[in-house]
């Protein structure tokens, strides 16, 4: 019963954030890329446009991904370790 609700619940996010996806427009568009085209190398100081972007104007978030790549790992090695039993059921 645990893991139908924990389905559940996961699915219902995807549904959300797709239907969030779905309604909201790119506010920014054109303006964001040509700051980086033409100020990135000056306000970073780095040759490569991607590695600015990622390590300068996206560093909080490629951060937060690692951490929920980790946590997502850690919690799919938990619940197989843990698996069965009258306890979760």
């Amino acid at each position: 019963m645990r893991r139908k609700m924990i389905a559940l619940y996961i699915y219902l996010i995807g549904l959300v954030v797709l239907y969030c996806n779905s309604i909201f427009t790119n506010v920014f568009g054109r303006p964001v890329y040509d700051h980086v085209i033409e100020k990135g190398y000056v306000e970073t100081g780095s040759e490569n446009l991607v590695t600015a972007v990622y390590l300068f104007y996206r560093y909080y978030d490629t951060l937060f991904e690692t951490l929920m790549l980790l946590f997502s790992i850690i919690a799919v090695i938990y619940m197989s370790a843990h698996e069965g039993g009258d306890h979760y059921e």
